[in-house]
C-alpha cells in the first residue's frame, strides 16, 4: 500500500475521490509532533510499501508561488544541541540531513521535469525571517522522514509553494494561495504522478 499524506485537510481535499485503490490517505494534523504520532501509527496498523507526503511549503530564493518542488533532503530548523557537538537539527541517534528515498526522486523528476528541488527545513512555528538561499520551509515534513528512517520505509516530498519567505502581505498571501488554487494543484501533482485525470 503507498500512502498518501498531508498536514491538513485543505491541501488533499480533492484527492479522495481521485485516491487509487492500492492508496491511502492520511490526514496528520499541523505540527511535527502530529506527523510523526499519526504516521506511527498508521505504520502499525497497515502494511505501508511508501510513504508520498503532498502539501503546501514556504519557500526562499528563487522559487516562485505555484511552483512544484521535489523535496530532496530535510532537517530540523528548531531543534539544536550543537553545544554538545551534534548538528544544529541533529536529533541523537539520528542523521542530521533526512534523504527522500532515490527511486522515488528519480520517478518524479522524470515525471515533474520543471519542477525544482531543494532542502526542506522543519519546525513548529510558521517561518516569516527572509532567507536568501533556496530553501522549502513546513511544519511537518522532516518529522515525517524522521519516523520513516526509524521504520525503514522509502518517503518522497512533493511541495507546492503557498508563500515566499518574508514577502509582503506574507499571511494574507498565503491565505488567499491555500483558499483559491493550491488543493487544485496538490490534485494535480497527485494524478501526474500517478496517472489519471480530474
Amino acid at each position: 500500500m503507498i500512502l498518501i499524506v498531508g498536514a491538513m485537510q485543505e491541501e488533499l481535499k480533492h484527492i479522495p475521490e481521485h485516491l487509487k485503490s492500492n492508496h491511502r490517505l492520511l490526514i496528520t494534523g499541523v505540527g511535527k509532533v502530529n506527523a510523526a504520532m499519526k504516521l506511527t501509527e498508521i505504520i502499525h496498523q497497515e502494511r505501508i510499501h511508501a510513504i508520498i507526503n503532498l502539501g503546501f511549503a514556504g519557500a526562499s530564493g528563487d522559487i516562485q508561488i505555484g511552483e512544484l518542488a521535489l523535496v530532496k533532503s530535510t532537517s530540523y530548523h528548531d531543534f539544536d544541541l550543537s553545544l554538545f557537538g551534534y548538528d544544529k537539527g541533529q536529533v541523537p541517534g539520528f542523521p542530521p540531513v533526512f534523504h527522500s528515498d532515490t527511486w522515488w526522486l528519480n520517478q518524479a523528476k522524470q515525471i515533474f521535469t520543471e519542477a525544482k528541488e531543494g532542502h526542506l527545513l522543519t519546525g513548529d512555528y510558521f517561518m516569516s525571517e527572509k532567507r536568501d538561499e533556496n530553501l522549502l520551509f513546513d511544519m511537518e515534513g522532516a518529522a515525517l522522514y524522521h519516523v520513516a528512517y526509524h521504520y525503514h520505509l522509502p518517503i518522497i516530498s512533493i511541495k507546492v509553494i503557498s508563500d515566499i519567505v518574508g514577502m509582503d502581505h506574507h499571511l494574507e498571501s498565503y491565505r488567499q494561495f491555500e483558499a483559491s488554487v493550491g488543493a487544485k494543484r496538490l490534485l494535480e501533482a497527485y494524478l501526474t504522478l500517478f496517472g489519471g485525470a480530474a
